[in-house]
């Protein structure tokens, strides 16, 4: 009788620890599963801040462009100093200027909106200075590209 007992204790031995074991390894894959999510949601609130910035900078960039056409207009020192306030806040948002002006045509930070004479495929005029965002362009420059004049 005592050969049965023994049996049945380590028949029950073998099955907890089978239990425990499977437990173990549903709460690794749980506590892997979370720490996936929790990545996941930062990625995400991440991308919503990003975006939600994105397109705030964005509509600033056109009242700068209208600050910038009424300063070569009135040519007042107050509104430079106010632009120049402007343009500090928005480089402290991770905003930077793409100003291409005589440098080499590059269709990822230019537009061209036309060609006038000049040195072949480079820039001759900036219409409307673009923008980064963290490295991402938001707004390419809008150029005048040069092309040389027909023989």
């Amino acid at each position: 009788m005592s050969d049965k007992k023994v049996i049945n204790t380590d028949t029950k031995n073998v099955e907890l620890i089978e239990k425990i074991n499977s437990l173990e390894d549903r709460l690794a894959r749980s506590l892997a599963d979370y720490s996936n999510l929790e990545k996941r949601i930062e990625s995400q609130r991440q991308l919503f801040i990003t975006l939600a910035t994105t397109s705030i900078l964005s509509q600033m960039v056109e009242v700068l462009d209208n600050f910038y056409l009424a300063q070569n207009h009135l040519k007042d020192q107050g509104l430079q100093m106010a632009i120049d306030k402007f343009n500090s806040v928005l480089k402290t948002e991770g905003l930077e200027e793409i100003n291409p002006s005589d440098l080499e045509f590059d269709p990822q930070t230019m537009e061209c909106i036309g060609t006038v004479e000049g040195k072949e495929n480079f820039v001759v005029e900036v219409k409307k200075l673009g923008y980064k965002l963290n490295g991402h362009v938001i707004r390419p420059s809008q150029v005048l590209v040069g092309q040389n004049p027909p023989n």
